[in-house]
């Protein structure tokens, strides 16, 4: 039924691949501006609507690179209740309300990195600007999921698809799941290819790596999701849940399969309890989280959930302190390939990028 659907809506989708074509070489040909700053920028995302690992890559490369540069996080804040730019100060206490003003993700992150600088607006040209006029500007700023948001030109620009499902191997909306026609991957300086297994052999990497055609100026990656320890959403301490049996699963997030794989490998139970991507929780979805897990007969069991969902779900934190609900970090790892590291890559490009624009404003010209 829903490919049948999929075929019906094929004409839909021939329109919509004509206008971002038309768009982007528009912005090929300098049509439309792209803007570019005396700063480095990072830029983070994907060809398809989600689910590529974009928040894990984005605090990745900064847990690498804050204590080389001065590093800022630029978001667009997606499913925040704020408006215009938001700010968040490295060292500065954080708002009881921060997963509703910057969104899930850059909350995240803020929590994990708090010495760093980050920020939400949805015009990021306008962001790098307010960034930029900080008293301690950033020499670096990340800036996550920006691949078809182009009015800022990336100095770097990192392309993720997942491994399962790779963008060569999709189609454009609403037949399949991509923003843009799949030969958008040429703007890409890297392709990380990401949530791989852990164990990928050196023909597999191979045939995915012809598949994907990079061309000479790109370089490929392969990257695997690391899993954490559980930690308490109560009071933060890490715990094994060795003799947890049955867990109930909470996500609101694009892709659940890794996260379900990983909590099924140690032989638990598990039940899912899934809600749409960014899903914004309500009381009553708190009930049903309740009653789903009162109706699991055991007395051996507990709630595992994501760090991005802990986020949402902190406004409810009261009702929930009765119940023993965890959440998984995650961490991304990169296959190293004969010395070819993504970090290694990377700071070179930084390296060079932030000479080049001290010697610019040197010479007076930035």
């Amino acid at each position: 039924m829903v490919r049948l659907l999929s075929w019906l809506l094929f004409p839909i989708t021939m329109w919509y691949a004509i206008v971002v074509k038309v768009r982007n070489v528009l912005y090929d040909l300098g049509v439309l501006h792209q803007h570019t700053h005396p700063v480095v920028t990072i830029g983070i995302g994907n060809l398809s609507t989600g689910g590529t690992g974009k928040t894990p890559m984005a605090e990745y490369i900064i847990d690498f690179l804050k204590d080389k540069y001065e590093t800022a996080l630029l978001s667009r804040g997606y499913g925040r209740n704020s408006r215009g730019f938001v700010m968040h100060e490295g060292d500065t206490p954080f708002e009881e309300n921060l997963s509703q003003t910057m969104g899930d993700e850059v909350a995240m992150i803020t929590r994990r990195h708090p010495e760093i600088t980050t920020a939400v607006c949805r015009n990021r040209h306008e962001g790098v600007n307010r960034l930029l006029s900080q008293e301690q500007p950033p020499r670096v700023i990340v800036l996550d999921d920006c691949f078809q948001h182009r009015t800022v030109k990336p100095t770097v620009n990192i392309l993720l698809t997942p491994y399962r499902h790779p963008f060569y191997a999709d189609h454009i909306l609403p037949f399949g799941n991509l923003r843009e026609p799949s030969s958008g991957y040429l703007r890409a300086n890297i392709i990380v290819v990401t949530k791989s297994p852990r164990k990928v052999n050196a023909l597999e990497r191979h045939l995915i790596y012809t598949s994907l055609k990079a061309q000479s100026y790109q370089k490929v990656f392969f990257s695997y999701i690391d899993y954490g320890k559980p930690v308490s959403f109560a009071d933060g301490r890490v715990c094994a849940l060795n003799d947890v049996r049955y867990l109930l699963c909470l996500t609101a997030i694009a892709d659940s399969a890794p996260l379900l794989a990983e909590l099924r490998c140690h032989g638990r139970k598990v039940d899912h309890l899934a809600f749409p991507d960014h899903h914004r929780f309500t009381r009553s979805d708190i009930v049903q989280l309740r009653q789903r897990f009162d109706a699991i007969n055991s007395e051996s069991k507990a709630i595992v959930t994501t760090e991005k969902d802990i986020e949402r779900l902190r406004a409810y934190a009261e009702e929930l302190a009765d119940l023993p609900i965890y959440y998984l970090p995650i961490s991304v790892g990169f296959y190293e390939d004969g010395g070819n590291s993504f970090s290694g890559t990377l700071l070179s490009l930084v390296k060079e990028n932030i000479s080049y624009l001290d010697r610019l404003k040197t010479a007076g010209m930035c």
